[in-house]
């Protein structure tokens, strides 16, 4: 009986598992021609696993590496000012409706807008009640969202007669002090996120010229900063005692 001849070559199998290879080869192709790669990020993640896996060539060095310009690079995109203008649209949704108070959303920050006919008597910087309760709906605010505050005052042109204040200067300073002041009077805040100054007549919305645009230039702002490092994108968590074992501005004295 004559014996079967082995043919020569690879096994049959071996053409349908190269097809198959070469099709996964192609599909990852494809997938990584539709992807986009950073030179910079490809270098610094590639230092990263040498450096972590040992691969040392010029000199040993015992910190581990930390990948700290990466998760900053990455984390800080994932907080903005869509992301800060939703939740202060969301808190404050009633009153933005009611015109009550006025939002503006710039590149690095967002302002909101509080009327003096509802925070302040004429020529003083003692906080009307209602005022109070706004104020109290922006701290919940503050407490949640990370990045600085800034209360700016402003005043219109029209000089000061008498009273407790020389000029619109000291008012609108006085003012926005007074503001900072009872945000962080329950010590939910920490101080050193919040700053206070005062504009004075200098930065008027709209021109001097009638009652109503003087009435939109008398206002306070409280700004929020959009977070710019990675140390400012985690809100500080606040203790029982919070911040009051920390120097605070001496209250106003009251205005009689």
């Amino acid at each position: 009986m004559p014996k079967k001849t082995e043919e020569a070559g690879a096994p049959k199998w071996m053409v349908t598992f190269g097809d198959l290879m070469s099709l996964l080869l192609c599909f990852f192709v494809l997938l990584l021609s539709f992807s986009t790669m950073d030179p910079a990020m490809f270098k610094e993640v590639s230092g990263s696993l040498k450096e972590a896996f040992g691969v040392q060539r010029e000199e040993y060095h015992p910190d581990l590496p930390k990948g700290l310009d990466i998760v900053s690079r990455e984390f800080a995109a994932t907080f903005n000012v869509d992301v800060l203008l939703e939740k202060i649209r969301s808190a404050i949704m009633l009153e933005l409706i009611k015109g009550e108070i006025d939002i503006e959303a710039l590149d690095d920050r967002v302002i909101l807008r509080l009327d003096n006919e509802i925070t302040f008597p004429p020529g003083r910087a003692t906080l009307k009640p209602a005022a109070r309760a706004y104020l109290d709906k922006i701290r919940r605010i503050i407490e949640e969202v990370p990045g600085e505050v800034l209360v700016a005052g402003h005043t219109d042109d029209v000089p000061l007669r008498g009273g407790r204040y020389p000029s619109n200067w000291s008012l609108s300073a006085a003012r926005a002090s007074s503001v900072v002041e009872y945000l962080l009077a329950k010590g939910t805040i920490a101080p050193n996120r919040m700053a206070a100054t005062g504009y004075g007549p200098s930065r008027p919305r709209y021109p001097n010229d009638t009652p109503e645009h003087r009435a939109a230039n008398r206002r306070v702002e409280i700004i929020f900063m959009q977070p710019t490092q990675l140390e400012d994108l985690e809100v500080a968590p606040i203790t029982e005692k919070g911040f009051r074992e920390q120097e605070m501005m001496p209250p106003l004295k009251p205005e009689g």
